[in-house]
């Protein structure tokens, strides 16, 4: 019988493995489906838009930055303030890594696009930063800062996209 004992354990492993799902649930079940927040901005910059708007980039500042920055940080993203803050800029010591935080059409050149797509910037890490640690925007977010740069980052008119659109959808990170 010791003998056959390999083979019967072999043969009642792979009749397990064709018996079906279990019945028991696993643990993970009962949580909900994790949904992108990012979905309304996401599928258009895969689309590739003809153009970036700044509001949509202001949009972006507004659901993931300014909770930290904002009025009294070095560096202020709030509406009306962003665009003067960033576009030939330096960067606020002690990151600046000698860098401006938004060279005209230069995204690998412009410090703000390093921060958000370099997972090891020259200095800090990767934004935006959450409670912890980074919590990196998605590609498709990221690579609307980036034609929005490449495009020459433009504001949204004259008053330097000092006001959102009541429509823009939101790009805020999911809460986990």
């Amino acid at each position: 019988m010791a003998r056959h004992l390999p083979a019967v354990l072999l043969l009642s492993i792979a009749l397990g493995c064709n018996a079906g799902p279990s019945p028991v649930r696993d643990a993970g079940d009962d949580r909900p489906n994790r949904v992108d927040s990012h979905a309304a901005v996401c599928p258009s910059a895969d689309a590739g838009p003809d153009t970036v708007d700044f509001a949509q980039i202001q949009q972006i500042f507004s659901d993931n930055c300014i909770i930290c920055h904002a009025g009294g940080s070095p560096l202020n993203l709030t509406v009306g303030m962003s665009w003067d803050n960033l576009v030939g800029q330096a960067a606020p010591a002690p990151d600046s890594c000698g860098g401006t935080l938004v060279v005209p059409g230069d995204p690998a050149g412009s410090y703000l696009y390093v921060k958000l797509a370099s997972p090891t910037p020259c200095y800090g890490s990767q934004m935006p930063l959450g409670e912890f640690i980074s919590q990196p925007l998605p590609s498709c977010v990221v690579a609307l800062v980036a034609q929005w740069i490449e495009e020459g980052a433009p504001s949204s008119g004259p008053d330097g996209g000092t006001a959102l659109p009541a429509d823009a959808p939101s790009t805020r990170l999911a809460e986990p």
